[in-house]
Formats: structure tokens, sequence, C-alpha cells
């Protein structure tokens, strides 16, 4: 997969992450987030969710993420039947299968909690303190997007205030970079000016 490619597995994973926390206060919010929660968690439905249902949806899957969160597990009783369909060519194409619920809204669920069933040891935690949030990892990624900036930006303050030659002195660098350039003599020499204090 080429950089910068997402899988549509992660894709959906992680829309359905943002879903959970989004708001649905507005008629504005709601016909946007309609749309697509139809398209990611049940595109073969018959029809898009209305406001009360698509709450009650968003309100399981919070529920549910809470519970995995403290290692307990996600319930969702749902009255359907599970449907295992022939090939083109009877048994001897391949089988697929279905699940078949009564309310639409529980098509949902269970197909966002098929989602992150599928997602594997991907799902996690951020591991800061305060933070909680569930995120789809990339490699050993232990931090939410956010997080992570904020971790970094720390992590580089801590280094410039235990190097601050060091961090002159790539400033003192880049800019005769610069000037090389702008100038377009190679060989330019650029003195430091003295420190004041």
């Amino acid at each position: 997969m080429a950089s910068g490619q997402r899988s549509p597995l992660r894709e959906k994973a992680e829309w359905l992450l943002r879903f959970a926390g989004m708001s649905l206060a507005t008629p504005r919010d709601f016909r946007r987030l309609r749309l697509e929660a139809h398209r990611w968690l049940d595109p073969d439905g018959a029809r898009p969710l209305e406001l009360g249902e698509l709450r009650d949806v968003q309100a399981h899957i919070q529920r549910g993420l809470k519970a995995l969160h403290r290692k307990q597990p996600w319930e969702h009783r749902v009255q359907g039947r599970h449907v295992l369909l022939s090939g083109a060519k009877g048994l001897h194409g391949p089988l697929s299968r279905r699940f078949e619920t009564q309310r639409p809204s529980d098509r949902y669920v269970v197909n966002a909690m098929d989602v992150l069933t599928e997602v594997g040891d991907r799902l996690r935690t951020c591991k800061r303190p305060g933070c909680g949030r569930a995120f789809i990892a990339v490699k050993r990624q232990e931090h939410c997007i956010d997080c992570a900036k904020a971790v970094q930006t720390a992590r580089v303050a801590s280094w410039r205030k235990r190097n601050p030659q060091r961090v002159r002195d790539l400033a003192h660098e880049t800019y005769v970079r610069r000037k090389r350039r702008e100038s377009g003599r190679r060989n330019l020499k650029i003195e430091r000016r003295p420190r004041k204090g």
C-alpha cells in the first residue's frame, strides 16, 4: 500500500471512533451524519436512520467502548437471524453470510462491533494520563493523534531546554545555508554574533 493511503477498514474504524464523539445536537449535524452512518455502517440497508435511532446507535457504541476500556464485554441484544447464502453454483461456489435484524439500528451496532473486531489489536486506548480516548494505532503507537502531538511538543521543549547551545548551533547552520542559497555563494562565511548577557 502506498504511503498516505489508508485501508478501507482503517478508514471505517476511524470514522466509527469519531462518530462516537460527534455531536447530533443540530439538524445540520444530523443530516450530515445520517448519510455518513448509512454509508459506513449499513450501505446495503434499505434506509438511513432517523434522529432517535442514530442517537441510540451512538449511545450503544459509546457504552460499548467504555465497557471494552474497563475490560468488560460489549453486549448488544438483538432479535435477528444469521443467514448463509449459497454461491452462484450452489455448494460449488463461495458461500456468503448475512445477519438480518428486525430493527435497522441493530444492524448498525452489529456492523460497528464487526468493524472493531476486524481492526484487532490496533484498537487501543491512549496512554496519556487523563485522556483514555480510543484510537486506531499505527505500528507501536501509544497515544491518540492529539496527545501524540502534545507529547512530541513537550519532548522537543525539554530537549531544547537541556541543549541550549546545540539549539543555537542548529539555528545558525540553518541561517548560513539559507544565506548561501540566497546569495548563490557556496563558500559564504557568516560570523556568529557575540551573545548578549
